[in-house]
C-alpha cells in the first residue's frame, strides 16, 4: 500500500481523484498506439486486450478470495486511516464516494462515510458541512448517477443487495445530482479491482464507467491521489 501523492498545482483548487485498491498492481502498461494500426490490427489488439483484462480480473479475484479476512480488514482500516488523516480529506467540503460491498471484497468505506456524514469540515473559522454524493444505478445498462445523501439511513438495498440512495428523500424531494450541484466537489473516491503504476484503473467489467466519471463532471480534475 502506497501513500497518497499529488502533483502540486498553483491554479485554483480542483477536484482530487482518489483510487482505493487493496491488491497489488497487476495491470501491464499499454505500449501500442491504436492510431498507427489499420482496422484489422486495431480489432486484433482490442480482442487481445479484452482477453488480457478478463484474465487479470480472474487473477485478482482469486487473490482477494484467498486473502486472510483479518488481513483484509486490517488493510481496509489502514487505507481509511490514511484518507481520514490527510489534509485534503479533512479540508474537503464536497465529495463523491462509492458505497463498499463486502460480497465484492471492495475496500471498505464505512468509516469514511460515517466521518463525512457526522463531522463537518473546517474552512478557516467557519464550520462547513461535507456534502456527499454516492452512486445510484438507474437501469440495466449500468447508467449511474451520483446523488446527495445526508445520513446512512438514506441508503436502501437494490436488487443486487448493494446499498444506494433512493431517487427522492423522505420528504419526496428529488435528491441533488452532482452534475447539477451549485458547488464543485473537491474529492472523488473510486473503487478499483487493480491499477497499473500510472494509476490506470481495471474495473470489474460491469460497465459502470467509474473511470469516465471525472471527465463528465463540470469541474476540473488536476490532482491525482493513489492508495493501493
Amino acid at each position: 500500500m502506497t501513500q497518497p501523492w499529488t502533483t502540486p498545482s498553483t491554479t485554483a483548487p480542483a477536484t482530487k481523484l482518489l483510487f482505493l485498491s487493496r491488491p497489488p498492481s497487476f495491470a501491464p502498461r499499454a505500449t501500442v498506439t491504436l492510431g498507427k494500426m489499420n482496422h484489422n490490427e486495431e480489432q486484433d489488439h482490442l480482442d487481445a486486450l479484452f482477453k488480457q483484462k478478463r484474465a487479470l480480473r480472474s487473477r485478482v479475484r482469486k487473490a482477494l478470495k484467498a486473502m486472510d479476512p483479518a488481513l483484509r480488514s486490517q488493510e481496509d482500516n489502514d487505507i481509511q486511516s490514511i484518507v481520514l488523516k490527510s489534509p485534503w480529506f479533512q479540508s474537503s467540503t464536497g465529495l463523491c464516494a462509492y458505497i463498499s460491498c463486502n460480497a465484492l471484497r471492495e475496500v471498505d468505506t464505512s468509516k469514511l462515510l460515517s466521518e463525512i456524514l457526522q463531522n463537518p469540515a473546517k474552512d478557516g473559522h467557519t464550520q462547513v458541512g461535507k456534502r456527499l454524493y454516492v452512486p445510484r444505478v438507474e437501469d440495466k445498462k449500468s447508467h449511474m448517477r451520483m446523488l446527495n445523501i445526508s445520513c446512512i439511513d438514506d441508503l436502501v438495498a437494490n436488487s443486487m443487495d448493494i446499498l444506494e440512495p433512493a431517487p427522492v428523500d423522505g420528504d419526496g424531494n428529488e435528491r441533488e445530482d452532482v452534475m447539477q450541484a451549485n458547488e464543485p466537489v473537491d474529492l472523488f473516491l473510486l473503487p478499483g479491482l487493480a491499477f497499473d503504476r500510472s494509476g490506470r484503473r481495471l474495473g470489474r467489467g460491469g460497465g459502470y464507467g467509474y473511470e469516465s466519471w471525472p471527465t463528465k463532471l463540470p469541474f476540473d480534475i488536476k490532482s491525482l491521489f493513489l492508495s493501493c
